[in-house]
């Protein structure tokens, strides 16, 4: 079967790397500001797995355990394919295309962009850890 392959080895490496580095709960906090409605279903999907995995009656802990491994494997996935997607959008040179450098130039007085970055205060309490 054909395939673009956009998602590399390397990128996955990076991706488990990253979430490491950053922790699950700060990886949540990125996505819920870029991909709000994807860090939605993911939360809530991997919190009603939990929960079956409870009913089976598994212990508390050995159910933190499949969930937090199912977050991983969903985080990491979401952040190579972000990667991948990023690098799609770098020209041969290796430059970003979304860089501000190759965005055309604002017309003066128009080259100041309101702050609307939100601090972030989620709480992420309901979500076993």
């Amino acid at each position: 079967m054909a395939s673009d392959q956009t998602v590399h080895a390397r990128l996955i490496l990076q991706a488990q790397a990253e979430l490491a580095r950053l922790g699950t709960r700060r990886v949540y906090s990125l996505m819920e500001q870029t991909e709000p409605d994807l860090a939605e279903v993911v939360l809530e999907q991997t919190t009603a797995l939990y929960h079956e995995v409870l009913q089976l009656g598994v212990t508390p802990k050995d159910a933190r355990r499949v969930h937090q491994a199912a977050e991983r494997l969903v985080l990491v996935c979401i952040l190579a394919l972000q990667k991948a997607h990023a690098a799609l959008w770098q020209d041969g040179s290796g430059q970003d295309v979304t860089s501000p450098s190759h965005l055309p130039k604002l017309p003066p007085g128009t080259d100041t962009v309101p702050d609307t970055t939100v601090p972030d205060t989620t709480d992420h309490g309901g979500s076993p850890r």
